[in-house]
């Protein structure tokens, strides 16, 4: 079984990358609080990455900003890619395949609360290295 919920905060806000054939992909950071506490005895957080296609991703940019609370549900998954300098490099994240909006994007003229967002039926597109 390959099941992840979160419930965090977006670490930057929402940019999309356009991929081929009119697919969107948005690759971001999410803070989730952890039990752990620094020597300082206040809380850390883990930064998970998370990536968004299509549908979730376009939801995101229209409803979400850095800092915005978010909940999401998907599957790890991992790549390897080789960089610039030729190395390896190794990457875990989430792909999310539900979004659960916990707080409305915040504007300047009104607030408007986003719809639960299942986007469990779109697949990843074949071949795609994000």
């Amino acid at each position: 079984m390959n099941q992840v919920s979160l419930i965090g905060r977006l670490v930057r806000n929402v940019e999309l990358q356009e991929i081929g054939h009119g697919s969107v992909v948005c690759n971001n950071t999410l803070a989730v609080k952890s039990p752990r506490k620094n020597e300082n005895g206040q809380m850390v957080a883990d930064f998970i990455p998370v990536v968004f296609w299509d549908k979730s991703a376009l939801l995101l940019r229209d409803y979400c900003a850095k800092g915005n609370q978010l909940g999401v549900s998907g599957r790890m998954v991992s790549r390897s890619y080789v960089n610039k300098q030729e190395q390896t490099v190794y990457v875990v994240e989430l792909l999310v395949e539900e979004l659960f909006f916990m707080e409305a994007k915040k504007t300047a003229e009104n607030v408007t609360q986003p719809p639960r967002v299942d986007t469990s039926t779109e697949a990843e597109p074949a071949g795609m290295p994000f």
